[in-house]
């Protein structure tokens, strides 16, 4: 198949062009692109399309042209396949009906101008999905980090969101209109930062970002007071340390935690897995969970505030399913948990209430899960008077279930 689509970079302008692209263009029948990209062109023969709302439908309209076979040049900002369409298009086309071009990345154009290398930072996209808890990770294990915004995701809410998590940083550099002679440069703090407005398009670059407060180590079966928590809202630490073993964890698994209360259980498992998921109705709970978040820098965790079943639609298909607090709907959660699962599953759910152990077994089998009941006992000495007694704490059912190889 002949190459009749060619993506082409348009760096940080047009002047970022070389000669072999500009021939190219005015070969061109079909020139695609945003709004100032078309712009740089006035005098093409060129019919133009304009990118406006989802890729999926500008590609859709390509088809038909390059089904007539002319030859189409889409223009792509910075470098196509860096964070760019580039692969969208060779996705949609196949990589040998297109021809890419690649030119200078918005992240080359700020380091350049910073006099920094960047084979050695982070980067990170918030286009169309927001800082989150792994934008935290890429920040913290770097010393360097550029961060792509857009009109959503501007400079000001993300340094206002790091400072909601406790991040500090020895410098935060915005790069607006690269390019173009409306370019600006501005290098200040997060917390200024925050306070201000900025001309898009625009990119971040945050130098020594670090955490105001050092975390703190996770162990197994933590003292409860190690967590924020609400008033007998946390799972035992000897429970917990029996539900983690129950789980058998593995480091490139997805962790659901269902009913997640303080989240101790998924800070916890956060050591052993790859990603933990957790998902609390009460927002007095979900608070307890982002301090705690901040508290052992748990990067690989995120929360999801709302009730279940329905909250954790938008969550990656789990491989490992936690259940600490079902209440009623038990039954519904287990099922729409296992529909998420693959073949090979395991789920575990913690129960005192016997009519949810029913629930609980009675649901699993018919998941086909293979089905082990654990119940958990245990004594605590307390002090009294001169001597220590053993103090009961309420029984516990650890209810496992194995589906395939687990």
């Amino acid at each position: 198949m002949n190459q009749t689509i060619t993506v082409m970079g348009f760096g940080l302008s047009e002047k970022d062009l070389s000669p072999s692209s500009l021939a190219i263009l005015s070969d061109a029948d079909v020139i695609v692109g945003g709004k100032r990209h078309l712009g740089a062109f006035p005098d093409t023969s060129a019919e133009k399309m304009v990118i406006e709302g989802k890729m999926s439908v500008v590609l859709d309209r390509l088809e038909g042209k390059v089904a007539e076979g002319r030859k189409v040049v889409i223009l792509a900002s910075g470098d196509p396949l860096y964070y760019g369409i580039g692969s969208l298009v060779t996705k949609r086309f196949g990589s040998k009906a297109v021809r890419v071009i690649p030119n200078v990345s918005a992240v080359a154009g700020a380091f350049s101008r910073l006099g920094l290398s960047w084979h050695d930072a982070g980067v990170v996209s918030l286009h169309g999905r927001g800082a989150t808890a792994e934008t935290l990770k890429a920040l913290l294990s770097h010393e360097k980090t550029a961060l792509f915004t857009d009109p959503k995701n501007s400079p000001d809410t993300v340094a206002a969101w790091l400072l909601e998590q406790g991040v500090t940083a020895r410098a935060c550099h915005v790069f607006e209109a690269m390019g173009t002679p409306e370019e600006k440069h501005t290098e200040s703090t997060l917390e200024l930062t925050a306070g201000r407005s900025f001309t898009g398009p625009n990119m971040m670059v945050i130098l020594g970002a670090a955490l105001a407060e050092p975390p703190l180590p996770i162990g197994l079966g933590m003292p409860s007071e190690s967590f924020a928590h609400q008033r007998g809202m946390i799972t035992k630490p000897e429970v917990r340390a029996v539900t983690l073993a129950k789980l058998g964890l593995k480091s490139h698994q997805v962790l659901w935690d269902l009913g997640a209360g303080s989240g101790s259980v998924s800070i916890e498992a956060s050591r052993f897995v790859n990603k933990v998921c957790a998902v609390e109705q009460k927002p007095e709970r979900v608070a307890d969970i982002q301090a705690n978040i901040r508290r052992f820098g748990a990067l690989n965790m995120t929360v999801t505030e709302g009730a279940l079943p329905d909250a954790a639609r938008d969550l990656p298909d789990p491989d490992v399913v936690f259940i600490g607090g079902g209440g009623k709907d038990l039954d519904a959660i287990i099922r729409m948990a296992s529909d998420r699962m693959g073949d090979n599953a395991r789920m575990v759910v913690n129960t005192v209430l016997l009519q949810s152990l029913g629930t609980a077994v009675t649901t699993l089998e018919d998941e086909g899960f293979g089905v082990e009941v654990f119940h958990l006992t245990a004594s605590v000495s307390t002090t009294v008077a001169w001597d220590m007694m053993l103090k009961g704490t309420n029984p516990v059912f650890i209810v496992t279930g194995i589906r395939g190889e687990g």
